[in-house]
């Protein structure tokens, strides 16, 4: 079961009154995080601390992490601290009195700091994914260029076409507007006795048919 929100809302108003330098991990009351000062081989510092509290608490002690490179007679491999008040575990103890009981310890039991070996990388396999992203950019240039060039064809055909479009309705209009001059004119011939009324009907017949042919075009 779940630790009571009675219990946790306890602890959590102890160790804000009686201890320091600890609060909650991203608001989670089950577990602490927070820093002591420890005496080392080069002097003193602060470490990180994470304690957890585990479901059953308080019949269960806490576990006390040290996320900072030290050693401590008291630590194991992995950084859990080991306490007599831990390993003598009462359910009347409390959260605040576990921080209380660890800067004493530490205050009492010196650290050495641990140096931490600096990772060694290989070269090459650093630049893979470098070399990989680069491939790949290469290849998405290249389809980019392809659609740019595949647009510009595309834009010189339309270009092409509406030229040829506008060429040939241009062409359109003047023939009409030469049939329409023509039209004028053998009516004004007409008017003058220029042309006989056969050769005025036989003519304005083929111009009007050439006009509505033309007019259809368009």
């Amino acid at each position: 079961m779940p630790i009571p929100d009675s219990v946790l809302a306890k602890e959590y108003s102890l160790v804000m009154e009686r201890a320091y330098a600890f609060e909650p991990k991203e608001g989670d009351l089950t577990t602490w995080k927070g820093f002591v000062p420890v005496i080392t081989n080069e002097g003193e510092i602060f470490v990180d601390v994470e304690i957890k509290l585990p479901e059953n608490y308080p019949e269960s002690s806490p576990v006390v992490q040290i996320l900072s490179p030290i050693t401590n007679p008291n630590m194991t491999s992995d950084g859990v601290l080991e306490m007599r008040m831990l390993a003598r575990w009462r359910d009347s103890y409390h959260l605040f009195q576990v921080i209380v009981e660890l800067l004493r310890l530490f205050s009492k039991v010196p650290a050495r700091c641990v140096e931490e070996k600096p990772q060694t990388v290989d070269t090459q396999e650093q630049l893979n994914p470098i070399i990989s992203q680069k491939e790949q950019l290469v290849v998405i240039l290249e389809d980019k260029k392809k659609i740019l060039n595949e647009i510009k064809n595309k834009q010189s055909q339309q270009l092409t076409n509406r030229t040829l479009q506008q060429e040939k309705q241009k062409h359109l209009e003047d023939e009409i507007l030469n049939v329409e001059s023509e039209l004028f004119a053998i009516e004004q011939q007409f008017e003058d006795y220029d042309i006989s009324s056969l050769e005025f009907a036989k003519r304005f017949y083929n111009l009007k048919k050439r006009l509505y042919l033309l007019e259809t075009k368009i």
